[in-house]
């Protein structure tokens, strides 16, 4: 009995997500046409949704779990540039990103053929100390691509290397110190991740840089046809409200 009554809670939950998901296409096909008018619409409609903002995030990292249009990441750079959000990077544990590099530079390009000068590809340049949103000049954003090669990956790289120099007499163990692991992981020149949008199913880290992300606030992303401008601005919203505690 008690199996059964379980196996039925099981799938009417199943049914409610699936409902759930189903009802929010509908919503996205029927409602909100007008974020789809023009590349300025959207790009006058975040700036006017975030004017009062109280923070927004200097790198922001979008982790996609289930398949994704390389127009929603297009789009998400756009929006990115307009705030002038020093860094954002797109991670998947499979490395959909970096193998469709190329397309999505071409795709950007001619989405935002005005934008495309304010983009550092996979360079880690230093950024401005301060940003927000920019009414005039526009400073360079980096945008990155990360796996979990970049993630788990390197810290079993690292150890591996370490064990290998322990074991040939080239480090001593008393020089692997909480400094040094993190000197040997940071990447250089790109702070931690401030905010992690995921597009997926469930609110985990799914592996995204494991060292870099103590302090990450992680959100959800809606997962509807596409993502709009008005999802974008939502979460950036509550990022905006979220105060960070330190553990305290």
């Amino acid at each position: 009995m008690y199996t059964l009554l379980r196996a039925l809670l099981v799938l009417v939950h199943r049914l409610y997500i699936g409902f759930c998901y189903a009802w929010a296409a509908l919503q996205r096909v029927y409602a909100d046409l007008w974020c789809a008018a023009s590349s300025t619409t959207e790009l006058d409609t975040i700036v006017r949704t975030l004017a009062r903002a109280k923070k927004m995030p200097r790198h922001l990292v979008i982790v996609q779990v289930i398949d994704q249009s390389l127009l929603d990441c297009v789009r998400i750079i756009g929006w990115c540039i307009t705030l002038d959000i020093p860094y954002i990077s797109f991670f998947d544990r499979n490395g959909f990103f970096k193998r469709n590099e190329s397309n999505l530079k071409e795709q950007f390009a001619k989405k935002w053929p005005d934008l495309v000068e304010y983009i550092t590809w996979n360079s880690y340049t230093k950024a401005p100390s301060q940003n927000g949103i920019t009414n005039g000049s526009r400073s360079k954003i980096n945008v990155s691509f990360l796996s979990d090669v970049d993630g788990k990956g390197k810290i079993v790289t690292l150890t591996q290397s370490l064990a290998k120099a322990v074991s040939t007499g080239k480090l001593d163990p008393e020089e692997i110190t909480d400094q040094l692991i993190t000197e040997k992981l940071q990447v250089k020149g790109m702070p931690d991740p401030d905010l992690a949008l995921i597009y997926g199913y469930s609110c985990s880290t799914h592996g995204l840089l494991p060292w870099h992300t103590r302090t990450t606030e992680f959100l959800m992303l809606p997962l509807y046809v596409r993502i709009t401008v008005k999802d974008f601005a939502y979460v950036l919203e509550r990022y905006s409200k979220c105060v960070q505690r330190y553990g305290k």
